[in-house]
């Protein structure tokens, strides 16, 4: 919470302000992606990574979801 006040000091708003604004984009973020279908999402990926197949994109997303469950995560490069 206190993470949230400093935010909305640091932007000049009131924190129940902000709170509300995050709430209302999620909330938004949430209704867009449940209007949208998969191939939709996953559009600008499929344009970002070129000619990647289904299976190698589903076997990133398996692999990525694994990693995080079993808490280990990646390096950055």
């Amino acid at each position: 919470m206190s993470e949230l006040v400093a935010k909305a000091k640091r932007m000049g708003i009131d924190p129940g302000d902000y709170a509300k604004r995050l709430i209302e984009d999620g909330l938004a973020f949430q209704r867009e992606a449940e209007e949208s279908s998969f191939a939709q999402i996953m559009g600008p990926v499929r344009e970002a990574a070129g000619d990647v197949s289904d299976a190698e994109i589903g076997n990133l997303v398996e692999t990525a979801r694994a990693d995080y469950h079993s808490g280990g995560r990646r390096k950055k490069r």
